[in-house]
């Protein structure tokens, strides 16, 4: 299977369109399987972030017996202080075991008064420029639900990368996606499915005979076929959903406007 690969952004990294949201992967037993076989299928761009129970852990035992060489591992920080997002990157690397982390993000920056704080000296951007001046990280992006917040932060000129909602059932960032493309900010998409809660209604209805547009594979094309995306993070426990979902991205085709169209409109109807 052949993934295709997208530019990052300003950072020229080139990943894999289809990477792995590894929140959830630690909680089951074959959590370790499941970053093997995402890895063994050619993914190499996976999400993790420190308040990610034992993510970064799982990542870095993983990592450390296999040859993939390429692989950009994107963590987060919690912390709003320069001190601590600083503190954040010294335990991700220990904990992943690697001496570089190629993107670190602020996490979840997602109210008026967390950008300030972040943004503010002392605050924890100010942190991740340090660590990436002292050669610990290579990139700094921010995660946020917020539109606004995600406004400036693409138009402020300080991330390299933004992490946005996007999917049949959150189009609304369409526009901010567009706008991070034409400024060379890098854009990786969280939820691309809708979330966990509703793939295991959408997979319900599947069981029970359904039979309509709203799927896991059309979902994750509505969100592929955006050329302004760089990267979509599925979150995965276990190793079949990975191979779902490579499957789908090894070989779509995009949709046409009609059939987005329709998605939006089904998911509209799911609730």
């Amino acid at each position: 299977m052949n993934l295709r690969e997208r530019r990052m952004g300003r950072t020229n990294v080139m990943v894999t369109e289809l990477g792995l949201g590894a929140m959830d992967t630690p909680q089951v037993e074959e959590g370790a399987e499941t970053l093997h076989q995402a890895l063994d299928l050619g993914i190499n761009f996976v999400d993790t972030a420190r308040d990610y129970q034992g993510s970064e852990y799982l990542i870095g035992q993983v990592i450390s017996a296999t040859e993939h060489k390429d692989l950009c591992i994107g963590s987060k920080t919690f912390h709003r202080t320069k001190d601590g997002s600083q503190y954040d990157v010294d335990r991700s690397l220990r904990t992943i075991g690697v001496d570089v982390i190629d993107l670190y993000q602020l996490h979840d920056v997602s109210t008026q008064s967390a950008w300030d704080q972040v943004m503010q000296e002392r605050g924890a951007l100010e942190g991740l420029q340090i660590a990436r001046i002292r050669g610990l990280i290579r990139y700094i992006g921010i995660s946020s639900h917020s539109l606004e917040v995600l406004e400036q932060a693409i138009t402020c000129g300080e991330f390299d990368t933004v992490m946005v909602e996007y999917s049949a059932f959150f189009p609304q960032t369409r526009q901010l996606i567009s706008m991070a493309k034409e400024r060379d900010v890098g854009v990786i998409v969280m939820r691309p499915l809708g979330g966990s809660g509703r793939m295991s209604s959408i997979r319900s209805r599947i069981a029970s005979g359904y039979e309509g547009t709203l799927t896991p594979a059309m979902l994750l094309r509505y969100v592929l076929s955006n050329r302004d995306v760089s990267v979509a993070i599925p979150g995965a426990r276990f190793p079949s959903r990975v191979r779902e979902n490579v499957d789908v991205a090894s070989k779509y085709q995009p949709l046409t406007e009609a059939e987005k169209h329709d998605c939006e409109r089904e998911a509209g109807l799911l609730y």
